[in-house]
């Protein structure tokens, strides 16, 4: 791969292999994969997003608010979409909001701001 960049309708990559448009496009829509065996090493505070997903979210005093659903990536940061009693809401992955990620213990530590998180009204 010599580049890659997000498109309107989703990720653009770039081959040598592959030197023009007509040749590309018969790669179009496909997914490309590679053996978890192939990744390059991780620095400490980098995660795979399958590895974030199913953890329990909690506050900085353990407190349990949710489970992390999903991972949006985005340009600015990347985002955990924690689901709280039905309602899901982001967090942007960044140390200020998600100070800790223990993978062990099977949590993600959040200091959320106020009304980042929602939850279903009282019925």
């Amino acid at each position: 791969m010599t580049g890659a960049r997000q498109g309107n309708h989703g990720r653009i990559v770039a081959f040598a292999e592959i030197t023009d448009r007509t040749e590309a496009e018969g790669f179009r829509g496909r997914t490309l994969t590679i053996d978890p065996d192939q990744r390059r090493s991780l620095e400490a505070s980098e995660f795979w997003p399958e590895d974030l997903v199913g953890l329990k979210v909690v506050d900085v005093g353990r407190v349990p608010l949710g489970t992390v659903v999903a991972v949006h990536f985005g340009d600015a940061q990347d985002r955990l979409v924690v689901d709280v009693d039905g309602v899901r809401s982001e967090i942007p992955f960044v140390d200020e909001l998600v100070p800790e990620v223990d993978l062990e213990e099977g949590v993600v530590v959040v200091a959320p701001l106020e009304g980042l998180l929602r939850a279903k009204a009282a019925e």
